[in-house]
């Protein structure tokens, strides 16, 4: 793991938990994986602040831990993947909201915020929740929600301990990852009444599968490939094809098992979607004779049975991302040389300035520059003269994606750590205009509570000069823009980590 990458963590750690808890997993991502009293040697922290400091990261599954070679001792691991989806918590809220409703984003948010929570807990907090809003949901109907969730894999149960060992054994039964709690209306109505009613699920604690979330994240990103290129009934049709796919195959395989396109017919007939039936088979063949193959006829069958090719799929979004980054990085010349390279196995620098029509000086000179950036490779072949003359040497060009793609996510994380560098800049050159601010927001809060009048109010934002409310515009821009980058980088890293996730 590269030096800004270990920043990147560490920022984020800080950010989110402050510095303690950040120094000890700096610690942890330096050393792998250590034993308490070595990362009380390596810290020079306290042992209760160490103590305290694990206790967070394993309670939001940022640490692991297992016994060493002593039994009585256990050894603690961070998890640098799951810290860096710290920055991508607004993505699963919006994807919740979006396609489970306001209650189901609500229940995520609780889960993120804290953690893990029991089934009957967090139905209680969201119906608290909820009752402070206009529109009035019943216990029933989030636990049923809740209930949706546990069944649709977007919550999983916490492992717990299965041994009474000094550092116990976390685990959870396969059956039991999305088994139903047992949440009772009746309980939770007595809980309210008197806070030392127990609840029957007491002991089984719930977490937010973040890979359920990256898969629909991933079906967006290939929905969304397919309607940029086509139109949004060619969407619509991949889509229920995505949908059905899960009934017959794991998520993450590179290959679907077959699906009818009949099957996708009866669901269109059932939602009486006439204009999309009218033009089915049109819309599938374009999809089909595409040169992304994202879907490819499986049989003979009558009406055809489909596959969905997701590991290409995501391949082909891959291409299309670097050839972009080629692009900005140097010019429209470089990313038609790429191309080339790409559609050639191997390739002669006089075949490019040949084939790209590019002036030779000029193609030299790109090629050599993709090279030295790490775009392209290069493969050195000697071949022997029939005589005893000197032998020759071969220079051809090449792209080794995977290599590619990892260099591409190294810039990715470099420039995430420069948007959270510039953030951390602009609060510190106007700590005191931001802190004056925050004071000002804290009385006028305090007097709006004790019934101020709307004189007095004003006369409280007036002690923010207007050329300090300039200045308060700009830095909010400029956070502003930094985060909407933040979340874009984010994008690039979830389809590039998901690309090499497939190899």
């Amino acid at each position: 793991m590269s030096v800004i990458y270990g920043r990147v963590v560490s920022y984020i750690l800080s950010e989110y938990f402050g510095p303690v808890v950040e120094k000890v997993g700096t610690y942890l991502f330096k050393f792998k994986s250590s034993p308490l009293l070595y990362i009380k040697r390596g810290t020079d922290l306290p042992l209760s602040k160490i103590k305290e400091s694990l206790c967070i990261l394993i309670k939001y599954g940022l640490v692991t831990f297992k016994p060493n070679k002593n039994e009585n001792i256990a050894n603690y691991t961070l998890d640098t993947e799951k810290v860096l989806l710290i920055i991508r918590y607004p993505k699963y809220l919006n994807l919740a909201k979006k396609q489970l409703g306001d209650e189901s984003e609500m229940i995520i948010e609780e889960l993120l915020q804290r953690g893990y929570w029991t089934a009957s807990e967090l139905v209680l907090k969201v119906f608290e929740r909820t009752s402070k809003t206009e529109v009035a949901v019943s216990l029933s109907q989030i636990k049923d929600k809740v209930i949706y969730l546990i069944t649709s894999k977007y919550l999983t149960r916490v492992p717990y301990a299965t041994d009474e060992n000094p550092v116990p054994r976390l685990q959870v039964k396969l059956e039991e990852l999305h088994s139903l709690p047992n949440i009772d209306i009746k309980v939770l109505v007595a809980h309210q009444a008197n806070s030392t009613e127990e609840f029957p699920d007491k002991d089984i604690y719930w977490t937010v599968n973040f890979d359920r979330f990256h898969q629909d994240m991933r079906d967006q990103l290939l929905v969304a490939a397919v309607v940029q290129k086509f139109d949004a009934m060619t969407g619509d049709i991949f889509s229920l094809f995505l949908k059905q796919m899960y009934i017959r195959t794991e998520p993450w395989a590179d290959v679907s098992n077959p699906v009818p396109a009949l099957e996708i017919k009866d669901i269109l007939k059932r939602q009486n979607n006439q204009q999309l039936l009218a033009f089915f088979d049109q819309y599938l063949n374009i999809i089909e004779q595409d040169n992304s193959k994202l879907i490819r006829k499986a049989g003979e069958a009558s009406g055809g049975s489909y596959q969905i090719y997701l590991k290409e799929g995501v391949t082909h979004l891959i291409w299309e991302l670097i050839e972009q980054i080629v692009t900005e990085k140097f010019d429209t010349k470089a990313a038609r040389i790429f191309r080339l390279i790409k559609s050639k196995p191997y390739i002669e620098p006089d075949l490019i300035q040949q084939q790209a029509m590019i002036p030779a000086k000029e193609a030299k000179r790109l090629s050599y520059q993709l090279y030295e950036e790490n775009f392209l490779r290069i493969q050195e072949i000697r071949k022997m003269s029939s005589n005893s003359g000197p032998t020759k040497n071969f220079t051809l060009f090449y792209i080794q994606l995977e290599q590619v793609a990892r260099m591409v996510l190294e810039m990715c994380y470099k420039t995430l750590f420069n948007t959270f560098t510039r953030r951390v800049h602009e609060k510190f050159v106007n700590k005191r205009i931001i802190d004056k601010k925050q004071r000002v927001d804290t009385i006028a809060m305090g007097m709006r509570s004790q019934g101020a009048s709307q004189e007095q109010l004003a006369d409280i934002e007036e002690m923010i000069t207007p050329p300090e409310k300039e200045i308060l515009e700009r830095i909010e821009k400029v956070v502003k823009k930094l985060n909407t980058v933040e979340l874009e980088i984010d994008d690039t890293l979830f389809l590039l980590k998901t690309y090499l996730m497939y190899g």
